[in-house]
């Protein structure tokens, strides 16, 4: 789980490669299951049938559904029907996935604005998203890495204790951290994932050209900045690779 654009591909790819690990196929579209009715209506045998039909003996049962981490509705059945959950999040720096988050918007071609006026005018627009036919808003950019409004909900329900979170900055390739997620999840923590150093799912091309002012970053991070003390406090993280410009 994570919010959009914080590498939770890479994070899917990394644990279904683990031969102890089974994530929910496909990939896309993503399940989502827990979001709407299926999971009342259907029920859990359902879910197991459609997406874990193939996982044989496997230690692990996984899916990737980015929608879920702001969703009170998935969060409540998940606890449900899942109420011994392990809940994986991927975060990354805000800033920078507010603007991957603006590069898929655009690429999708849900946005007409450049990038400082589109964030400029988020809140106004955040309300009004219904008709781009999305399981979230897909204009959330700054809002979306307020990251401990929706722990919160999520350490309530299924406890600290189950909630491992990844700073995708410093997870990303780096084998000690993906050995260690292994060995935290009780199984073989000497398994290399073949897409250890594979960058995946990254934004287009001209994702690169949506460039913020340093004026503008900086007042970025100094929004962020109670937000992401927080949650260095609260969980032990280390987040001062996030104050860097880029």
């Amino acid at each position: 789980m994570g919010a959009q654009r914080s590498g939770t591909t890479y994070l899917y790819k990394i644990l279904d490669e683990h031969p102890e690990i089974y994530m929910a196929k496909p990939i896309k579209p993503e399940p989502k299951y827990f979001m709407g009715l299926s999971a009342q209506v259907l029920g859990y045998e359902e879910y197991l049938n459609k997406y874990f039909s193939m996982a044989g003996d496997a230690s692990w049962l996984g899916e990737k559904s980015t929608s879920y981490i702001e969703s009170d509705d998935a969060a409540r059945e998940i606890k449900r029907v899942v109420p011994d959950a392990t809940i994986l999040v991927m975060l990354r720096n805000p800033i920078e996935r507010a603007i991957s988050n603006y590069s898929f918007t655009k690429d999708n071609n849900l946005e007409p604005y450049d990038i400082e006026q589109a964030i400029r005018d988020e809140s106004a627009r955040n309300d009004n998203w219904q008709t781009a036919r999305t399981s979230v808003s897909p204009y959330a950019y700054t809002e979306r890495g307020k990251y401990m409004q929706y722990l919160e909900r999520w350490e309530r329900l299924f406890g600290k204790d189950n909630l491992i979170l990844l700073v995708a900055e410093r997870f990303m390739g780096n084998q000690a951290a993906v050995l260690a997620l292994y060995h935290r999840l009780g199984i073989d923590s000497k398994f290399l994932p073949p897409s250890l150093t594979e960058r995946v799912n990254a934004s287009s091309v001209g994702g690169g050209q949506h460039k913020l002012s340093d004026k503008f970053r900086d007042e970025l991070v100094e929004m962020y900045r109670p937000w992401n003390r927080e949650l260095e406090t609260r969980y032990g993280l280390d987040l001062s690779c996030w104050e860097r410009k880029a």
